[in-house]
C-alpha cells in the first residue's frame, strides 16, 4: 500500500495543493490545557485556522460563550468531536434525541461537521448491525442535515475495535452511501494500511468531511500496540496521502490528531512544528 500512494504522489506532475496552511486544524484534544477559553487561546498562539472542538469539554461551557470566545480569538470550528457510539452498551443503538443535543451545541459553535464511531459488536451479528447503524445515521443525518452540518462516520484501526467494528473506509462508505446529512472522517492513522486507498479516495471525494492527520509509532505497531507518532515521521506516508485528496479534490479542513501524553509545553512545540511542516508540504514533497 506504501509503494501504491507513494508512486500515485511522486509521479504525478499536475498536482495542485491548495493553501494547506489555511486549513490546518487542531483537535482540541490534543491541546488539552485545562479549559476551552485556554485551548482557543493556544490554538491561535499557534497560527491555526480551526479547532477541532471536545464535546466534553464543551459540556461545561455555554455554547454561546463557547461561540464568543472563539469569535473573539478569530477561530473556525473544524469539527466537533464527538456524538460518542452509535451502538448502545446494553443493545439498541443510542438515543437520537441526545444527539439532536449535542447537534444544538455543534451548531451553535459553527462546526460543520460532528464525529461518531460504531461502538464495538457485543455479540451482534456484524449484518444487523449495519442495518442498525445505516438506521440511526438516517435519522441523525436528517437531524444534521436541518441544522446545515454533517455527521461523519469515522472507521478506526483495527487494534482499537473496542471504539468500533467498522475498520475500512470502504465498510464506512458502504454505511453512509446516499444517507442524507452524513459523511465519513479520514485520519492517516486508522487507514493508512487500507489496500486501494488512494483509489478509494478518488472515487468518494465528495463523501470525505474532514480528515485528521497523524502518523504512527513503527516500534509501537510492531508489538500490536496503537500509538501515534507527529507528521513529519513515523508510519504513515503523511505527505503523499495529502497530495492524494488534494489532487481528488479535497479542500477541506486538516485536524491535527497526535494525541500524545506529553508536557504542555512539548504538545505546544509538536503542534507547532506540525504546523509548519504541513505547511511547505508541497515543497517538501516534490
Amino acid at each position: 500500500m506504501h509503494r501504491g500512494i507513494a508512486s500515485f504522489a511522486r509521479t504525478r506532475k499536475d498536482l495542485v495543493v491548495s493553501d494547506l496552511g489555511a486549513r490546518y486544524a487542531v483537535c482540541e484534544r490534543v491541546l488539552r490545557l485545562g479549559s476551552f477559553d485556554d485551548d482557543v487561546a493556544a490554538a491561535a498562539d499557534l497560527g491555526v485556522a480551526a479547532i477541532a472542538v471536545d464535546a466534553q469539554v464543551l459540556d461545561d461551557v455555554d455554547p454561546e460563550e463557547a461561540r464568543r470566545i472563539l469569535d473573539g480569538a478569530g477561530m473556525a470550528v473544524s469539527s466537533y468531536i464527538g456524538l460518542g457510539s452509535v451502538l448502545a452498551v446494553g443493545g439498541g443503538v443510542t438515543s437520537v434525541d441526545e444527539v439532536t443535543r449535542r447537534l444544538d451545541i455543534a451548531a451553535t459553535v459553527g462546526a460543520p461537521n460532528a464525529l461518531v464511531t460504531t461502538g464495538p459488536l457485543r455479540g451482534r451479528n456484524p449484518l444487523e448491525a449495519d442495518d442498525e447503524c445505516r438506521e440511526w445515521l438516517g435519522k441523525a443525518g436528517l437531524r444534521a442535515a436541518a441544522r446545515n452540518m454533517r455527521v461523519m462516520l469515522e472507521p478506526v484501526h483495527p487494534i482499537l475495535r473496542r471504539w468500533s467494528y467498522v475498520h475500512q473506509l470502504t465498510h464506512a462508505l458502504e454505511l453512509v452511501d446516499g444517507v442524507e446529512g452524513t459523511g465519513v472522517l479520514i485520519d492517516f492513522g486508522h487507514l493508512f494500511w487500507e489496500r486501494g486507498l488512494a483509489e478509494t479516495i478518488r472515487m468518494n471525494v465528495d463523501a470525505i468531511a474532514s480528515v485528521q492527520v497523524t502518523s504512527l509509532d513503527e516500534d509501537a505497531l510492531e508489538s500490536g500496540r496503537f500509538l501515534r507518532a507527529p507528521v513529519s515521521g513515523g508510519a504513515v506516508r503523511v505527505a503523499d496521502l495529502v497530495h492524494v485528496l488534494e489532487d481528488a479534490g479535497y479542500r477541506g479542513w486538516y485536524e491535527d490528531e497526535t494525541n500524545l501524553r506529553l508536557a504542555r509545553t512539548d504538545r505546544i512545540n509538536m503542534v507547532r512544528e506540525a504546523r509548519t511542516w504541513f505547511a511547505a508540504l508541497d515543497e517538501l514533497t516534490r
